[in-house]
């Protein structure tokens, strides 16, 4: 609830608010000396209380010369910052708020920090189409307009805006996904300075398909490893068979990472130390133009060329939408089984209407990197 506070005399109506992870306050001027007609006023204020709290801000009728309380124009840096808090109490990554900061940002420079949010239309984002073109790439753009489409939905369901502009994003060709062939995760495997436990964390999002941080906050049933529902990035819960071998792995790297957490460290930075030692390894290797996603990729096209089923292959990477999954059937056969020879035994037994070994619990060619706990 609102309350009350006297300063030099004249009365003011105290909102407490909070301020991403603090409470602050808000102050709003009664103009009068009499508590009487302050505790009106005050009464007035506290029925746009929630709105004001969700940062909305009000000229009230003692406040204007219309005599009618009216919502004042909420800034666009007001709005997006709010939303980005928002996000943040969603669970969003500290690496997804910085993007989402970083687009709000570059939206700023197109416009007004002040500029009404209520003011951005069609045209507002053609000139920021315009405006960034051949300064960044396309799918930079692509980036920050995905975030201005989400940030206007949300103002529109907050009644921010009346509704928001409908915009489609810049047109980019289709890239295909970047994998590692055998020979070059074989020639990152054999470097000589590389720690065995780096090896083996490579190894383990190779057979996996798990994204970086996911394994850390998963629990193991049996021999399935299953990702909560909140760090997934389609908030939908994930599992993952493993392999005794890629059970000893995982205690390794929680081992590591719980030694990592009682010295105090932030587990993001785990995460990111990890991420940098496989691109030092990929520049060690000579094996240029990668990063620790592509492992990712690999698992994703290693099985599609061992099933031949994108819907299969949807499944074991928890896609939502097959439409997601289809980049990884772009590639030709030829040149995969080319790239991935280790797995030519397995496709010739496919073609043989042999049996094929369980694709899940799959370990190729890591006999060599036996875990060390």
């Amino acid at each position: 609830m609102a309350s009350l506070r006297k300063m030099r005399g004249k009365w003011y109506a105290r909102v407490r608010i909070q301020c991403g992870h603090s409470w602050g306050e808000k102050s709003i001027a009664l103009r009068t000396e009499s508590k009487v007609i302050a505790r009106k006023r005050l009464a007035k204020v506290e029925t746009y209380e929630e709105d004001i709290k969700s940062g909305i801000d009000f000229t009230f009728s003692w406040l204007n010369d219309q005599g009618k309380t009216a919502v004042k124009h909420l800034a666009v840096a007001d709005a997006g910052n709010q939303f980005i808090e928002t996000r943040r109490a969603d669970g969003l990554q500290e690496s997804t708020l910085k993007r989402n900061t970083n687009s709000l940002r570059a939206l700023m420079e197109i416009i007004d920090e002040s500029y009404p949010v209520e003011r951005i239309n069609i045209d507002t984002i053609e000139s920021f189409k315009a405006e960034y073109q051949g300064v960044h790439s396309k799918q930079g753009i692509n980036i920050n307009l995905r975030f201005i489409k989400t940030f206007l939905n949300w103002c529109e369901a907050k009644k921010y805006i009346d509704k928001a502009p409908k915009f489609k994003p810049v047109k980019v060709p289709d890239a295909a996904p970047s994998y590692l062939s055998d020979g070059e995760f074989a020639d990152i495997m054999a470097l000589g300075d590389l720690d065995s436990f780096y090896k083996q964390v490579f190894i383990f999002h190779r057979e996996t398909g798990l994204r970086l941080s996911e394994p850390y906050h998963g629990r193991l049933d049996g021999n399935w490893l299953v990702i909560r529902a909140d760090v997934t990035k389609q908030k939908r819960e994930h599992e993952v068979e493993l392999s005794d071998d890629l059970i000893k792995i995982w205690h390794l790297m929680m081992s590591r990472f719980d030694f990592w957490l009682k010295k105090g460290r932030q587990p993001r930075n785990f995460a990111l130390k990890i991420s940098k030692m496989f691109q030092w390894a990929c520049r060690q290797a000579k094996v240029e133009n990668h990063n620790f996603h592509d492992l990712r990729h690999t698992f994703a096209v290693r099985m599609y060329l061992l099933t031949n089923d994108i819907y299969r292959v949807k499944q074991l990477m928890g896609h939502n939408s097959v439409t997601t999954t289809e980049k990884y059937a772009k590639f030709s056969r030829r040149r995969l089984a080319s790239d991935f020879s280790s797995l030519m035994p397995y496709i010739e037994e496919v073609e043989k209407r042999v049996k094929m070994p369980d694709v899940e619990t799959l370990f190729v060619e890591t006999q060599d990197f036996s875990p060390t706990v």
